[in-house]
């Protein structure tokens, strides 16, 4: 019996560390937000295809699942400020928390007045988790490519580990 527990604990790290090992393969599907599915903070269109042309750092966030990443968020806003060749795009989906999404979106536009230099997006519907396969109610953390692939994909509560893999990206840019 705890040789067959073995097994299947080796296959799924196995399965864990091929799949993190291709993820820089992986180009994300197209998005369009508009309307009842989201967008913009200020009601506008968002499209995915906005965040090509350059690297971008990209949180998908359930909004009771901010605490999880709020210290990296402060280091790397504070980094932003020190280069323009990255991007910070944060999409929060309103659906994964009991908070009505007009008092959210109201946080969201306020936040969005004060920089210009980070796009404040909304998920009304969770079309992100349903195309590009994202952690529900949790925070998810995606490096991007100019090109729209994964350089660098977490979840949860960041750990050190990442955070430094994450800035050892956006130094070189």
């Amino acid at each position: 019996m705890k040789k067959s527990y073995k097994l299947i604990f080796g296959l799924i790290i196995a399965v864990n560390l091929l799949a993190a090992s291709s993820a820089e393969q992986i180009q994300l599907k197209p998005i369009e937000l508009s309307g009842k599915e989201g967008g913009y903070a200020n009601g506008k269109v968002w499209k995915s295809n906005s965040l090509l042309r350059k690297t971008n750092i990209l949180f998908y966030i359930d909004p009771d699942k901010i605490a999880d990443i709020k210290q990296f968020v402060s280091d790397l806003e504070s980094k932003k400020s020190q280069t323009n060749n990255v991007g910070i795009t944060y999409i929060v989906n309103t659906k994964a928390t009991r908070v009505p999404t007009f008092i959210i979106q109201a946080k969201i536009k306020k936040k969005a007045r004060k920089s210009d230099a980070i796009s404040y997006v909304l998920d009304k519907k969770k079309v992100h988790i349903d195309k590009w396969k994202l952690q529900d109610d949790s925070a998810n953390v995606l490096v991007l490519d100019s090109s729209n692939r994964i350089l660098c994909y977490c979840s949860g509560n960041i750990k050190p580990d990442q955070i430094k893999k994450i800035m050892e990206i956006i130094n070189k840019k």
